[in-house]
């Protein structure tokens, strides 16, 4: 695949399987899931106020950062990012 969501997840994997030090990713899988899913949480709630505050910008950003710490998550965990996509096409 060759889109943004893939190229990034394939980034992530590569952390994951080669870690750099100085890699927020890499810190991020090093603190597992209390570390990850805490992230989730808290760009969740970003997502919501940018989206209460009705600021675009703000909510295409907070997003960007869901969708990142949500690969995050599901690299940490080894589900490849093909089944989700799977997923959501079964959903149409």
């Amino acid at each position: 695949m060759n889109d943004p969501l893939s190229e990034l997840f394939a980034v992530i994997v590569d952390r994951r399987e080669h870690p750099q030090e100085s890699s927020y990713t890499c810190k991020l899988f090093a603190g597992g899931d209390n570390k990850i899913l805490k992230k989730i949480g808290e760009e969740s709630a970003e997502v919501v106020m940018a989206c209460k505050d009705d600021d675009p910008d703000a909510i295409a950003s907070e997003v960007a950062d869901l969708f990142y710490h949500t690969l995050v998550a599901i690299a940490h965990h080894q589900v490849d990012l093909q089944l989700v996509y799977d997923k959501l096409a079964q959903r149409r």
